[in-house]
């Protein structure tokens, strides 16, 4: 494990993050296998996109909520088209939140309400909101005018249980800072509305994960568990679908890395292997940097449910005990969801030998699977850098078998070398 660890880690790459020392810059992996896992691997089905938010000018909103933290930067509202109407949202745990606006973090131009009337003014005279809950707020200051409203999101759409005729409501988040739910997805559309009201909508017309009022529905492609948050805190307003049950073999490291291997000699190129590290299960360091304390997997149940599968598949058996057998292997990845299951007429030898680098990868195991399948020297399936050039080639099919050493010829006379050697 020392080799397996220490090998797959260079560039940019923190070797203190796998419990070694450090790193020996050498092994990456392919383009072919990085794509035999799902596009999203991660578990997002859509990622978040945080827009221009940087960019647009903001005002600050310190108060009894947040500890009057006046340097609190990133709590703030934004105005998007740089015309001093700022906009954004808050969330107030507890009853008379106090708060004021500020155009710089300084409390010497701080802006409050002195008569309570939708007005401001210099000074630090405190705005109160009266109850708990989630609000949307509004700051022009052309006219010194501010508006501060109480909503409460849902999702809403034909991929969600309630279809569009019933809301699905989404509840705050404080590690997040963000609006969530979990709910069971089908493919369809969804949108998110305020106060169960289509008069306030977000959805995403250019198909770039940034809302805006009233655009199109969001399409979801795949079904299945998944978590939705909203991040309303300031525009760009975004969102983030992230599937619950989804398959978390794929451990790669591409900071910093080019898919696709052009020099063999940058370890920049191609992806690192993340899959073993030098940790324990509480997240501590093994007890040696150097020489990692992770075991190496002998046997392992996954390896013989594949095993049987083929097996069966290749002997005409029982094909629905091979597709048993194949789908609690799939069933642990997806941690227990069904939704990688396969039927019974899915079930093929090619299918079985790429589920058996999804689960075998980094053990030992792919030289010898590519041969029994006869993919290894001059089958159809090819990968970069096989029989030494970038796009891949077959190769002689003595490469399926190793040659045996000169030494052993001459111990035992009954010995024939192997053909082509």
């Amino acid at each position: 494990m020392t080799f397996i660890i220490r090998a797959g880690i260079g560039g940019e790459m923190d070797p203190l993050e796998s419990g070694v020392a450090s790193g020996w810059g050498g092994v990456r992996t392919t383009r072919q296998l990085v794509e035999k896992f799902p596009d999203n691997a991660g578990g997002k089905l859509i990622a978040a996109n945080e827009g221009n938010t940087v960019q647009y000018p903001k005002i600050y909103i310190p108060g009894s909520y947040q500890g009057w933290d006046v340097s609190d930067t990133d709590n703030s509202l934004s105005s998007p088209n740089n015309d001093k109407v700022y906009e954004g949202y808050r969330y107030f745990p507890d009853a008379n939140t106090g708060l004021l606006f500020t155009r710089v973090p300084s409390f010497g131009l701080s802006l409050g309400d002195r008569d309570g009337d939708g007005t401001l003014e210099m000074g630090q005279d405190t705005i109160y909101v009266q109850d708990p809950g989630f609000y949307y707020f509004r700051v022009d200051l052309n006219d010194n005018t501010y508006t501060i409203e109480k909503r409460e999101w849902g999702i809403i759409g034909d991929a969600t249980p309630g279809g569009w005729d019933n809301d699905t409501d989404l509840v705050w988040d404080e590690e997040s800072q963000a609006l969530v739910v979990e709910l069971n997805l089908v493919p369809g559309e969804i949108k998110f509305r305020a106060n169960d009201d289509w008069a306030v909508n977000l959805g995403d017309s250019d198909g770039d994960v940034v809302l805006e009022l009233d655009g199109d529905n969001i399409a979801i492609s795949e079904g299945g568990s998944a978590r939705i948050t909203l991040f309303l805190d300031k525009p760009d307003y975004t969102f983030e679908v992230a599937l619950l049950s989804f398959d978390n073999r794929g451990r790669f490291f591409s900071e910093g890395q080019t898919l696709d291997i052009e020099d063999i000699s940058l370890f920049e190129e191609g992806y690192a292997i993340t899959k073993f590290r030098n940790i324990n299960s509480d997240g501590t360091p093994g007890s040696d940097s150097d020489f990692p304390d992770t075991d190496f997997p002998m046997f392992r149940l996954g390896d013989v449910y594949l095993m049987a599968s083929e097996a069966i598949l290749r002997a005409g058996g029982d094909i629905n005990k091979a597709t048993e057998y194949y789908n609690a292997v799939v069933q642990r990845a997806f941690q227990g969801g069904t939704k990688g299951n396969i039927t019974s007429d899915q079930l093929t030898l090619d299918l079985l030998l790429d589920e058996r680098a999804r689960e075998l990868y980094w053990e030992c195991h792919r030289r010898t699977d590519l041969v029994r399948f006869g993919q290894f020297s001059n089958g159809t399936y090819v990968w970069a850098w096989k029989g030494g050039v970038m796009e891949g080639q077959a190769v002689d099919p003595k490469y399926d078998y190793y040659p045996i050493p000169s030494s052993d010829l001459g111990a035992n006379p009954n010995l024939v070398q192997n053909e082509g050697y």
